[in-house]
């Protein structure tokens, strides 16, 4: 656990960096192979007209990006404990097309102590440039005894 979630209250928010989604980490993310013999594969992360046939105006992101983004800041909050502890439950909201800038946000929602250790709740979700919410959710992560760092 890191030294600003210990000294947290309930409600407190802490918030990732923003990330920007391009492109490039599109096709990387959701092309498929590098090897293949065509790359990268047609789909609705990666091509304009796959992604028209799927009936979207243009490409969309895959929700996996942000989630990563989420879990990211929970790690940086709970540290290595995450691995082994950590449960993350969310919803993708909305579709996000390339370019987009998300930033996770987590919310201490509760603090038990338990035998073990600190069990944390957060509430959990990943807001656009216009402060729209792509993903929801809720996670906990147990923090055994001595898993400060």
């Amino acid at each position: 656990m890191n030294a600003e979630l210990a000294a947290a209250s309930l409600g407190t928010e802490f918030r990732g960096r923003p990330r920007k989604l391009t492109h490039a980490r599109a096709l990387a993310l959701s092309g498929g192979p590098f090897d293949l013999p065509v790359w990268p594969e047609k789909n609705l992360h990666t091509d304009r007209d796959a992604a028209r046939e799927a009936g979207l105006a243009e490409i969309v992101v895959s929700g996996t990006q942000w989630v990563g983004y989420t879990v990211g800041l929970l790690v940086e909050l709970c540290g290595p404990a995450w691995f082994a502890h950590g449960e993350i439950e969310h919803r993708i909201t909305r579709s996000v097309p390339i370019d987009e800038t998300l930033m996770p946000v987590a919310t201490l929602a509760a603090r038990e102590s338990v035998p073990s250790g600190v069990r944390v709740v957060f509430s959990v979700r990943c807001e656009n440039g216009a402060g729209e919410q792509v993903l929801v959710g809720k996670a906990s992560c147990l923090l055994p005894v001595g898993s400060e760092r």
